[in-house]
């Protein structure tokens, strides 16, 4: 069996760009300057404490064999009244003076006393302070920020936040363990742009090309150093388009759900996956998918309805109505469509149970908090609020602006961590719209992550549209994994590889000419010479006349005889002109 020395760089080369990228987006991360809040930590991170504390699973933060604790009060007045009983503990259990914090926009206290007595100090508390005039929050120190200490970011859906919370209870309740999460699946998520390019083109080269565009992206490389929301999306959409790129209905149903559970703009891909689905039926008859199509709109209608009538935004009778039709419509299907049933189950699940399944699954612990109602209340709100204008901001940029980086979100300076987009990769998507039709011809999947790309930028333009003019430079993270994956399929059917392999030759033709280097240029001219002979043994397209001349020089007249041509053996038999017989 031969070796694939092939495979063998390709896997090589793959590692040492995920290796590289993501040991930088690591070594930001763990810079002394950046070992507190930045950029939009300030609202996701408490969040996260917030909801573990509730749970009753409070992180843990050391610091020099000091923990960290966040003392609560019910009030002002409860603040004055009982603050002196806090620094009588700390004196106590030999606490760290110099790390206390009283915060000024909310009655609180943040503290460190040693790891040992964490547990005295808690008591001595308890016994000095009534219940109901405070509660404790052990972890990092909250940002100064009003109300930070009852805040849950219910505006958005909350499987970023449990990876957050997952790294504050594994790595502990510090910047590093918040941003651990992100960074890993930044890692992962090249991994999954390497195999869905090389799904798509069947290309080494293509997939590194794919790898090299989202290993150094900017936008990525910021969000996965901040412990934000963005990163968390861009992952899920790259598990998405892998999975609809393989065809798995079934699982990219439940991928897209866990899109949309990261922020709604996760889910901005769903369109490509529902023609997709459909597209895939297309041997069960017009009528039929007519049919199909009827009563998904009418399921997904009749799961809003409910929704509002659940939350108490909207009276019963909408919700009843649609019910009373999506029984009719599933009545008929089944007596006139009894064969496709089978097809009608396996498309609502892909497309409306399980992406509601995958949505759902991650909002438990947000669930738990307030309970369901609270929390369904709290997201049919959002979207008022995400489709509302925030006021001005410094750092607003429109989406139109991201396709040439017309303004960088700045997470943090000196050292700049900043989110900004990668004109090169997404101008491409534009002029790629050029050549779609020609690399589709040859690689089919394509169509896939494009549609994927244009369709979540229509959808950002619909937001906008209805007022949710407030969009950052860091959205676009939802658009670099497709675009990476269409930019190295393209690049690699529009220009030829032999285009990089004989202009590797020449150049080594002229250093072997110029360094008189005798081996590099026999090199050239043996792995030339082969092609060169062929050519020259190809016969001309068109017949070249050819013209004879007398001493004087003027033209010469030829007679051209024409050789007559006798029949092969075994041929059909020819007519002999002077008998008039056919013989053979």
């Amino acid at each position: 069996m031969r070796f694939n020395w092939r495979l063998l760089i390709f896997v090589l080369i793959a590692i040492g760009m995920m290796g590289s990228s993501t040991w930088y987006a690591y070594h930001v991360a763990v810079k002394p300057a950046l070992q507190d809040y930045i950029g939009d930590e300030v609202w996701y991170v408490p969040s996260s404490r917030n909801v573990l504390h509730r749970l009753g699973m409070d992180p843990h933060y050391v610091h020099d064999g000091y923990e960290g604790v966040n003392v609560i009060f019910k009030d002002e007045t409860a603040k004055l009244k009982y603050q002196y009983i806090v620094n009588e503990a700390l004196s106590e259990y030999g606490g760290n003076l110099s790390a206390t914090v009283s915060y000024q926009k909310f009655p609180g206290l943040y503290v460190e006393v040693k790891e040992s007595h964490l547990s005295d100090f808690l008591a001595y508390l308890a016994k000095y302070i009534p219940d109901g005039e405070y509660y404790t929050v052990t972890g990092y120190k909250y940002p100064d920020k009003d109300n930070i200490q009852n805040y849950l970011n219910l505006e958005h859906p909350f499987l970023g936040k449990d990876f957050i919370m997952a790294g504050m209870l594994l790595f502990g309740d510090r910047p590093i363990g918040w941003r651990l999460p992100g960074i890993i699946l930044f890692a992962i998520l090249q991994l999954l742009v390497l195999l869905a390019a090389y799904r798509v083109s069947r290309s080494y080269l293509a997939s590194l090309i794919a790898l090299f565009f989202v290993a150094v992206d900017p936008t990525l490389q910021a969000t996965a150093v901040a412990a934000m929301l963005d990163i968390y999306v861009a992952f899920f959409v790259a598990l998405f388009l892998l999975l609809a790129v393989y065809g798995r209905d079934m699982w990219t149903g439940v991928s897209i759900g866990l899109s949309s559970a990261t922020k709604l703009s996760g889910a901005f891909g769903y369109p490509v996956f529902f023609i997709q689905v459909f597209n895939d039926l297309r041997s069960a008859g017009r009528w039929v998918l007519g049919r199909l199509l009827i009563i998904l709109l009418l399921l997904a209608g009749d799961v809003v309805a409910y929704a509002a009538y659940y939350s108490g935004f909207k009276g019963p009778d909408y919700y009843r109505a649609l019910s009373i039709l999506v029984l009719i419509a599933l009545a008929e299907f089944s007596l006139r469509c009894r064969d496709r049933l089978r097809e009608l189950v396996i498309s609502i699940s892909a497309l409306l149970v399980l992406p509601i399944v995958g949505f759902l699954l991650p909002e438990v612990p947000a669930v738990k908090v307030v309970g369901f109602k609270d929390w369904l209340m709290n997201f049919l709100g959002s979207f008022k609020w995400h489709l509302s204008y925030k006021g001005p901001n410094p750092w607003t940029a429109p989406f139109w602006e991201w396709f040439y980086n017309g303004k960088s979100f700045h997470f943090h300076f000196n050292p700049d961590v900043v989110a900004s987009t990668d004109p090169a990769l997404l101008l491409f998507m534009i002029a790629a719209i050029f050549a779609i039709p020609y690399v589709w011809r040859r690689k089919g999947a394509v169509l896939v992550p494009f549609g994927i790309f244009w369709s979540t930028v229509a959808l950002f333009a619909l937001q906008y549209a209805l007022g949710g003019k407030t969009q950052f430079s860091f959205y676009a993270t939802a658009l670099v994994p497709e675009a990476a994956v269409v930019t190295g399929v393209v690049a690699n059917e529009i220009v030829k590889w032999e285009a990089f392999t004989e202009s590797l030759l020449d150049y080594l033709y002229w250093l072997g000419k110029i360094l008189h280097v005798g081996r590099f240029v026999r090199y050239v001219e043996d792995r030339r010479k082969p092609e060169e002979e062929e050519v020259a043994q190809e016969p001309f397209p068109f017949p070249i006349p050819s013209v004879y001349v007398n001493l004087d020089g003027l033209p010469k007249r030829r007679e051209i005889r024409v050789k007559r041509r006798e029949p092969r053996p075994g041929g059909l038999p020819r007519k002999d002109e002077s008998s008039g017989e056919e013989v053979v």
